[in-house]
C-alpha cells in the first residue's frame, strides 16, 4: 500500500475514531475535556482500529538506496554494525531508531520538526542533530560487543582506521547524500517518529474506559494529599529520621545573569560545553532529605551479585543531561538532574509501590533569557509528575478539566545570587514535600553525565543500567498487576530517559515538546 491509499485511510480513521481517540486518549495534547464516551461506543470498532494501524504502517513511502555508490557502501556498513549489535551487543532504547536511516536517531523534540516547512539550512541542522543522537549512542553499543567481534568489524571496513572514525565519516557522507535527495528526505520526514510509551493492546483488552475509573480516584486522592502536604508550614512537615542536605560542588555558582543563548538554524539553543556546565552548576538544587535509613542516601547505581540493582551511597552523585521543549513558538533548553536511591522500602506487608531502586528527576526549563521559566519533577518510573511554575506562566483553564490534570502544588520561589533552590524529600517514598530558597549547606555531591548509566559496575565488568526495553530489570513493582490496563509498560519500574509516560488517565510524556503549551499559558504583564 502506498500514498494512493491515503483517501481510504482517512475514511477508515474516521470510522475508527471512537476506539482510537475516545478510548485511548480522551484528551490528546491537553485539549479541553469532553464528555466521557460510553464503554460500548469506545469498544465498538477495535477491529477497525487494528486495521487502521496496519494501514498506517503500509502507507509509508517506499525507500530507495542512496544514488551515490560511496553513500550506499556507508549505509551497508551501518546496517552491518546494527545487525551485529542486535545479535551480540546492547543498544539503548532511546532515542528511537529510524527505519531505513541507521545513521540517524530521533527523540520527541526533534520529531516535532518533521512536519514543519524547513529551509535548506534548517534541513541540514535537523539532519545533523538526528546524526548527533546516533553518534552519542554508538560508543555504548560498540563497547558492549566482545573484543573479537569488534576486531572483525574493524577489519571489514575501509573508510577509516577505526570503526568509530569510519561511522563518523560515513555519517557525514550520508547526510550530504540525503540532503541532496528530495525523495529520501521526504521518506525521512515520514519515518522520524517516536512511538508512544503506551501499549494500545493492553488498553483495549483491559477495557480502559471502565478500568480507568478506580485509577482516576486514586490519582485524585494522591493529588489531594500532596496539596495538603504543601499547605503545611515547612517546620510542621514530619521528620522520620534526620534532615540532611546535599549541595552542589563548591565550584558551582548561583543563578547567572539573564542572557540569551546562541541558537542554530532551527532556533534550538546551542550552549557550548563550558556554557552548559555553567548553567547546570548555576541552577543545581540543594537536596534536603529526611534520612531514616541507607535507602534515603543518594548514590551510584551498580549491579549486585544476585543480578538486582543496588546503590553505593558512599559517594553522593547527581546525574545530569540536557533536553529541549517548546514554549510559545520558541525552543527552550532544559536542565535535568537525577538522583538514585537503593530502594523504596515497604511501608507495610501490602505496599505494592515498594521495590529496589528509586530515582528522582528534577528539571529546570529555561526561558529565552536564560532564567527559569518552570520547574517540574518525576520519579524515574515516570510517576508523580509535579510542576512548579514561575510567575511568567499559569495553568491553562482547560488543563484543569483533564481526566488527569497536572499537579501544581506550589509556585516557584524567586532566587538571588546568595540563595539556591532547596528540594525537600520525604523518607522512604522520596516524595517532594516543598521547594524553597535558602543558602547552600550540607555535604557536597559530585556530578556525573547521564551516559555513565549505560556502563555501571557489574562485578569486574560494566553493564547498562537499562535493558533493551528501556526498563531497569529487577525494579518491577506489584502495582503493575493493578495498573496494566492503563497501557504503561511495567508501571512503577525505573526506566530510561525518553521512556517516561507520566499519566495513567489519558496520555502524557515527560519529553513531549508540546507539553508546556498544552498545559500552561503566559501571564500577561502590565505595561
Amino acid at each position: 500500500m502506498h500514498t494512493a491509499h491515503h483517501a481510504d485511510l482517512k475514511t477508515l480513521l474516521e470510522v475508527a475514531r471512537p476506539a482510537s481517540v475516545l478510548l485511548l486518549d480522551p484528551n490528546p495534547k491537553g485539549l479541553p475535556a469532553r464528555t466521557p464516551a460510553l464503554p460500548g461506543l469506545a469498544m465498538r470498532n477495535p477491529i477497525a482500529l487494528i486495521l487502521c494501524l496496519l494501514l498506517v504502517a503500509c502507507a509509508v513511502t517506499p525507500l530507495r538506496p542512496p544514488a551515490d555508490p560511496d553513500a550506499a557502501r556507508c549505509l551497508a556498513l551501518y546496517e552491518t554494525v546494527d545487525r551485529v549489535v542486535a545479535e551480540q551487543g546492547y543498544s539503548p532504547s532511546s532515542p528511537a531508531r529510524i527505519e531505513g536511516f541507521p545513521y540517524l536517531r530521533v527523540n520527541r523534540s526533534l520529531a516535532s520538526y518533521r512536519e514543519q516547512s524547513l529551509n535548506p539550512a534548517q534541513r541540514a541542522a535537523w539532519l545533523a542533530r538526528l546524526a548527533e543522537l546516533d553518534q552519542a549512542a554508538r560508543p555504548i553499543e560498540l563497547a558492549s560487543l566482545p573484543p573479537p567481534v569488534m576486531e572483525e568489524l574493524t577489519a571489514r571496513q575501509t573508510v577509516a582506521t577505526t570503526l568509530p572514525a569510519a561511522l563518523q565519516s560515513c555519517s557525514r557522507q550520508l547526510q550530504t547524500a540525503d540532503l541532496a535527495d528530495p525523495k529520501r528526505f521526504a521518506a525521512l520526514r515520514e519515518r522520524a517518529i517516536v512511538p508512544p510509551d503506551y501499549l494500545t493492546w493492553r488498553q483495549i483488552l483491559g477495557l480502559y474506559p471502565l478500568s480507568s475509573l478506580p485509577i482516576s480516584f486514586g490519582v485524585a486522592r494522591w493529588h489531594r494529599e500532596t496539596y495538603q502536604t504543601f499547605a503545611q508550614p515547612l517546620a510542621a512537615l514530619p521528620v522520620q529520621g534526620r534532615l540532611r542536605r546535599f549541595r552542589p560542588p563548591e565550584e558551582s555558582s548561583g543563578p547567572l545573569p539573564a542572557t540569551r543563548l546562541p541558537q542554530d538554524a532551527l532556533g534550538i539553543p546551542t550552549p557550548d560545553t563550558r556554557q552548559l556546565a555553567a548553567l547546570f552548576a548555576a541552577y543545581a538544587p540543594v537536596w534536603e532529605i529526611d534520612v531514616a535509613g541507607t535507602y534515603d542516601l543518594p548514590g551510584v547505581p551498580y549491579w549486585q551479585a544476585d543480578g538486582k540493582p543496588g546503590v553505593n551511597s558512599a559517594n553522593s552523585v547527581v546525574y545530569r543531561y540536557p533536553s529541549y521543549t517548546r514554549w510559545q513558538n520558541q525552543t527552550l533548553l532544559q536542565l535535568n538532574y537525577l538522583i538514585w536511591f537503593s530502594e523504596r522500602p515497604a511501608s507495610g506487608p501490602l505496599d505494592i509501590l515498594a521495590g529496589p531502586l528509586d530515582g528522582v528527576i528534577w528539571r529546570v526549563t529555561l526561558a529565552p533569557d536564560g532564567r527559569p521559566l518552570v520547574y517540574d519533577s518525576i520519579h524515574a518510573c515516570g510517576c508523580y509528575h509535579q510542576f512548579f511554575p514561575s510567575g511568567a506562566l499559569r495553568l491553562h483553564p482547560a488543563a484543569l478539566e483533564l481526566p488527569e490534570p497536572p499537579l501544581v502544588p506550589q509556585a516557584a520561589p524567586a532566587l538571588s545570587a546568595e540563595k539556591r533552590l532547596v528540594i525537600r524529600l520525604s523518607s522512604g517514598n522520596h516524595y517532594i514535600q516543598r521547594m524553597y530558597a535558602d543558602t547552600a549547606s550540607g555535604s557536597s555531591y559530585a556530578w556525573e553525565d547521564y551516559q555513565a548509566l549505560y556502563a555501571v559496575s557489574n562485578g569486574d565488568r560494566r553493564r547498562s543500567l537499562f535493558g533493551s526495553d528501556g526498563l531497569v530489570a529487577g525494579t518491577e513493582r506489584s502495582e503493575r498487576w493493578l495498573l496494566w490496563p492503563m497501557g504503561v509498560p511495567s508501571p512503577g519500574a525505573m526506566r530510561e530517559r525518553g521512556r517516561h509516560a507520566t499519566a495513567f488517565i489519558g496520555r502524557r510524556h515527560f519529553d513531549d515538546p508540546e507539553l508546556l503549551d498544552s498545559l500552561f499559558e503566559p501571564v500577561e504583564t502590565k505595561r
